[in-house]
């Protein structure tokens, strides 16, 4: 496994923990699969140098202020790769890529009464 893909699994991860965060795009199966053979990390993409640019995609839990959750993601990223690579990003990128909202067997709220 390259440098790239070892950075982009400690960046999905660190993305993944922070409040807020339903999901880094990218979770399926099919994205799963292809991170766990090397492959690539859904959700992400790193683009390596000097400098460093890396692309994070988020789904976010409902009720989230938006901004400051992005603020977070933005600084567990940068630090987590510093601790665990020694490298500093230079670039950072964290897209909103939706809202993941919970299911319910209920009735929907808009259903006609």
């Amino acid at each position: 496994m390259d440098s790239k893909t070892k950075i982009a699994g400690v960046v999905r991860a660190a993305a993944r923990a922070s409040y807020g965060v339903a999901a880094v795009a990218g979770e399926g199966w099919h994205e799963r699969l292809a991170a766990r053979v090397g492959i690539e990390v859904g959700g992400v993409k790193v683009h390596g140098g000097p400098p460093l640019r890396v692309e994070v995609n988020i789904h976010l839990a409902p009720g989230v202020p938006a901004g400051q959750v992005v603020a977070n993601v933005a600084e567990a990223v940068r630090y987590t790769v510093q601790r665990d690579s020694g490298r500093t990003i230079d670039e950072l990128r964290v897209t909103v890529d939706g809202m993941t909202m919970p299911t319910s067997d209920g009735p929907r709220p808009d259903a006609a009464r």
